[in-house]
């Protein structure tokens, strides 16, 4: 009985804190890739400008454009 509580302790917490384990990550994520944007020195909208420039020049097709122009923005 004494070897199932903590084990029963640290399933209770997954269970009830998973959503705000997720937003704390996603949180994380985007603070890490804001802080690579201005370190890199690319903005979103440099980023924007080439994948218009790719999809004009028929390097990539619309779907994929649209995929990394969201990918791009968020």
């Amino acid at each position: 009985m004494l070897i199932l509580f903590p084990y029963l302790g640290i399933f209770i917490y997954l269970v009830s804190q998973h959503r705000g384990m997720a937003e704390r990550q996603n949180q994380r994520v985007q603070q890490a890739r804001d802080e690579l944007r201005h370190v890199v020195g690319f903005s979103v909208a440099d980023e924007l400008e080439k994948l218009e420039r790719l999809k004009n020049s028929g390097t990539i097709s619309s779907e994929e454009y649209q995929r990394l122009r969201t990918r791009a923005v968020q």
